[in-house]
């Protein structure tokens, strides 16, 4: 802008209005072509300008320069060319903004002083190389200029761009814990609240037992979404393995959970904490969608490579939307993947559904 500021005083300078009138009328104008060229900077500077605002705005700034083609012919001072330093500037800020515009406006305002030249009685090549060059001068001048504040707005939509990325995965991790955490306990307390029910009538005590579990399990419950909110859960193989038989075994199923002890020890945390939301969230699927009477789940290593294989009977046909939907099956998939492992689903038989996690070869190495 400062550079710019000299494309009003200049031509003011060089000009002499014949009475105080016309001259108020010619600072006016003046005032005009510098709003114009603010315009035409303010597009030189966007990072992505709309071709309407680059090609609207390089024609108000022409509009405006060719009202004062006359003005600044008839009041120059001797010798001197304010036509050509006004339309230099001109030349320049257009070149900012694109160099197709800036080719425009050099064409037609280099033609309107070669004309300026003939009906005025003026020096037609010098006012030409005047305007050609105070272009080149200025646009080489601004260029760094125009180019870093371009870099420097990219660089604040960067900052943007990546803040909201930010927040897109906070809320994918919140949404992603609070289904693992509400779905597993959410199922056990429905089946528990289903069990107590049914107690009522034939065994008030162990109902009031039931009941008890039922507000010790909603109290945890809720401890684990506030952690799970602040990014604090961390899952324990080892633990879910335990609360899997406990649940598989209140809702009336055979469960046989076998795990070597040796190898848990071994697991990586984040390989543990993968594991076992795998298994969470099998055993609320398996709750939600089969009708099981037995399952499996065991924990071993195949050669190296740690493996978790959970296998039930009872299978029904999905509904649409039901385990694949949302973030079930399919989230666990990519969960899996991102750590190099491999979850596979085999329903080879027709009353057999088996899930598999195969861990990297080297996971299981102390």
């Amino acid at each position: 802008m400062a550079c710019f500021a000299w494309a009003v005083i200049v031509p003011i300078s060089l000009t002499a209005p014949p009475s105080a009138v016309l001259g108020a009328v010619f600072l006016i104008e003046m005032a005009g072509f510098g709003a114009a060229l603010v315009l035409v900077l303010w597009t030189a500077v966007n990072p992505r300008p709309s071709p309407a605002t680059t090609w609207g705005t390089t024609a108000l700034l022409l509009a405006v320069s060719l009202v004062l083609w006359a003005p600044a012919h008839l009041w120059a001072e001797r010798g001197e060319q304010p036509w050509a330093w006004l339309a230099g500037f001109a030349i320049a800020a257009c070149a900012l903004v694109s160099w197709q515009s800036g080719v425009v406006m050099a064409l037609v305002l280099a033609a309107a002083a070669w004309i300026g030249g003939i009906v005025f009685d003026g020096e037609i090549v010098a006012g030409v190389l005047t305007l050609l060059g105070c272009g080149v001068v200025v646009w080489a001048m601004c260029q760094a200029l125009v180019w870093l504040l371009r870099l420097l707005w990219t660089a604040q939509d960067v900052r943007e761009a990546q803040t909201a990325l930010a927040i897109a995965e906070e809320r994918l991790r919140a949404g992603r814990e609070l289904h693992d955490v509400l779905g597993h306990r959410l199922g056990i307390i429905a089946l528990k609240a289903e069990l107590a029910a049914g107690l009522t009538a034939r065994d008030p005590g162990r109902a009031t037992t039931e009941c008890e579990a039922i507000c010790g399990l909603a109290s945890e419950t809720l401890i684990d979404v506030r952690r799970a909110v602040h990014g604090q859960t961390v899952a324990d193989l080892g633990a879910q393995l335990q609360a899997a038989d406990l649940v598989l075994r209140s809702a009336g199923i055979e469960a046989s959970v076998e795990a070597d002890p040796d190898l848990l020890p071994r697991l990586s945390r984040e390989l543990s904490h993968l594991l076992a939301t795998v298994i969470r969230e099998a055993v609320t699927n398996l709750l939600r969608h089969s009708r099981a009477r037995q399952v499996s789940i065991t924990v071993a290593a195949t050669g190296r490579a740690p493996t978790l294989v959970i296998v039930n009977d009872g299978v029904r046909e999905p509904e649409r939307n039901e385990i694949f939907g949302g973030t079930g099956l399919a989230a666990l998939s990519d969960r899996c993947a991102a750590v190099g492992a491999y979850l596979s689903v085999d329903r080879s038989t027709e009353d057999r559904f088996e899930l598999r996690v195969e861990c990297p070869h080297d996971a299981g190495r102390s």
